[in-house]
């Protein structure tokens, strides 16, 4: 078993493994990312080589898209060889732990954005700042995007998707009474109570109980002044009693409590609200699921300050023997035209300015000029843990459990360990 590789991931992933109860993976031998080249296979040589790549895509037009690029790369390159393997999402993290301890990483992964950090943290992703930079084409990428695959200053991957949150509203119903899609949180509350009757209700979101919740509050945070990084601000204050203030006043239902932004789809789909909080994968399901619905998408009303929350995954590359090759097949993938197939199949945003979707609509131009201000969910290694305490804040309140002060102080006081200490 290698021990080659680099020393300087050993206590954090320890550590992280542990914590995960993992140690057992981590006993045998020292971590090595992407494992020892076998004898046979030269690495980053020019010789034939072995990429492993993971990603959690199940079959459909993305899995397939995703298939036909890494053929096509094949063919131009028959001396790199790439072994695709499926991983399921919930499982994705903990194999990633475990495999390092097993000396038996994959080379090039697909990671939802938020958990980009913290393997840049444990030093299993590969810094690419000199190779990007040399590259010459970040600055095709939206600033947030980047962002999400970024951790102290340095880069460790680019986006494979992007999405974000809009407003979906129903044209015939805002219609009825005389109203235009809203722009600011006051017209929002307005138009919401306005629309709330006759067996549906004004407005939808989804606060059930997981990071779901927190991805759809975040942009009202944001556009509050806000941020996750002083939950105790009256600004955060503000933001959650607006949540909570929509859902007293009967404009969004309490089952929001339950729904899963799929299930808030739904509810937009089958007439029973009238405006929803979504992102661009929700609209090839109302489209089969209510061909009829006369339905159009709008920037999300603002405060403060305009935000969305930027949501996709990105190329992680392991730091180990075959960075460089890796490397050169997430570049090659980046090639606008690619992009573009790429999109198309997973339903997801352009991840570059320079790509045109052949297919694109008034939908897709309003998520991708949301794109400009949509903000990554960059908090560090812990953000999964900061999200679970933020989501019992936000449960809470609107559950009339807790006001929004009392929550979001408790929130604080779990949050503020988990946020990267500045230098």
């Amino acid at each position: 078993m290698s021990t080659a590789r680099p020393r300087r991931i050993g206590a954090r992933l320890a550590a992280a493994a542990l914590t995960a109860g993992l140690a057992a993976a981590l006993a045998a031998c020292a971590p090595g990312g992407g494992g020892a080249a076998p004898k046979d296979e030269p690495s980053d040589s020019g010789g034939p080589v072995t990429l492993t790549w993971w990603d959690y895509y199940q079959p459909g037009p993305g899995s397939d898209a995703l298939t036909k690029l890494l053929d096509e790369y094949h063919a131009q390159h028959p001396n790199v060889t790439i072994k695709r393997q499926f991983i399921a999402y919930a499982d994705l993290k903990k194999n990633l732990l475990q495999s390092a301890g097993a000396s038996a990483l994959p080379d090039i992964v697909v990671i939802n954005s938020p958990d980009h950090q913290q393997f840049a943290e444990l030093g299993i992703a590969a810094d690419l700042t000199d190779q990007l930079k040399k590259w010459g084409q970040l600055d095709k990428y939206p600033k947030g995007a980047v962002a999400s695959a970024s951790y102290d200053g340095k880069i460790y991957g680019l986006p494979i998707t992007l999405n974000d949150l809009a407003l979906f509203y129903n044209k015939d119903m805002l219609a009825a009474q005389g109203l235009k899609p809203p722009t600011t949180w006051d017209e929002l509350q307005s138009d919401a109570k306005a629309l709330t009757g006759d067996g549906h209700y004004g407005f939808a979101y989804s606060a059930i109980n997981n990071q779901q919740a927190v991805f759809q509050w975040l942009p009202t945070l944001w556009q509050a002044g806000g941020d996750l990084t002083d939950l105790t601000s009256k600004d955060a204050q503000r933001a959650l009693e607006f949540w909570a203030a929509l859902m007293s006043d009967g404009s969004v239902s309490k089952e929001a409590l339950n729904w899963d932004q799929t299930q808030v789809g739904v509810e937009f789909a089958q007439g029973r609200t009238a405006m929803m909080i979504n992102g661009p994968w929700m609209a090839p399901t109302i489209t089969s699921q209510a061909p009829d619905l006369d339905w159009g998408v709008a920037p999300l009303p603002s405060d403060k300050e305009k935000a969305s929350a930027l949501g996709g995954e990105n190329y992680m590359i392991i730091d180990g023997p075959h960075e460089k090759a890796a490397f050169d097949l997430m570049t090659w993938m980046q090639d606008p035209k690619r992009l573009a197939e790429l999109a198309e199949g997973t339903g997801s945003l352009p991840t570059r300015s320079d790509v045109t979707l052949p297919h694109a609509d008034d939908t897709t131009k309003v998520f991708t000029d949301q794109l400009k201000v949509a903000r990554p969910r960059a908090y560090g290694s812990n953000y999964a843990q900061i999200a679970d305490a933020v989501v019992v804040a936000i449960q809470s309140t609107l559950s009339g459990s807790s006001s929004a002060k009392d929550a979001l102080a408790t929130a604080a006081q779990a949050v503020g360990p988990l946020l990267p200490k500045k230098n």
